[in-house]
């Protein structure tokens, strides 16, 4: 083996044995994603405390290279909860799944509720709801309301 593979192997184990500690650079995580010693359940565990973080496209890419597919399909859930139309979308396309329109429509309404403009209309087209669409056409177009200091 040559050195600058056991430099290599030894990073790896410092990176996963930190991984519990705190979060990667995005040097290191760039590193163990394209690695081919990344165990899975180290993988899936990265990803889930990417996750408690709050870093769902992260938490992506740690499940997507584990194929950990329960995980991916729960945060496709979580994006549709948080009106996420780009990570949902993502996550369709790895998991080689359409969304139903309702799903979309779903997404559409968290965004919405969520002042995520952009995100709805595009779930909403995803979902081919015109009226919706032009809904939320309407509200784009609205001038923002000035807000008078008190």
């Amino acid at each position: 083996m040559l050195d600058v593979d056991r430099l290599r192997d030894r990073e790896l184990t410092e990176v996963l044995a930190l991984a519990g500690k705190k979060l990667l650079s995005c040097l290191k995580k760039r590193d163990l994603l394209n690695s081919g010693k990344a165990d899975k359940s180290e993988l899936i565990k990265l990803g889930e405390r990417y996750l408690h973080e709050d870093r769902l496209s992260d938490a992506i890419d740690f499940f997507e290279r584990a194929e950990h597919f329960e995980g991916l399909t729960q945060l496709k859930e979580q994006s549709v909860a948080k009106g996420d139309y780009f990570l949902c979308l993502r996550l369709a396309k790895i998991l080689e799944e359409s969304p139903p329109p309702e799903e979309w429509i779903q997404l559409g309404d968290n965004a919405l509720n969520l002042g995520k403009l952009l995100f709805a209309r595009s779930a909403y087209q995803q979902a081919e709801n015109p009226e919706k669409v032009a809904q939320v056409e309407k509200l784009l177009q609205s001038p923002a309301q000035e807000q008078v200091p008190h």
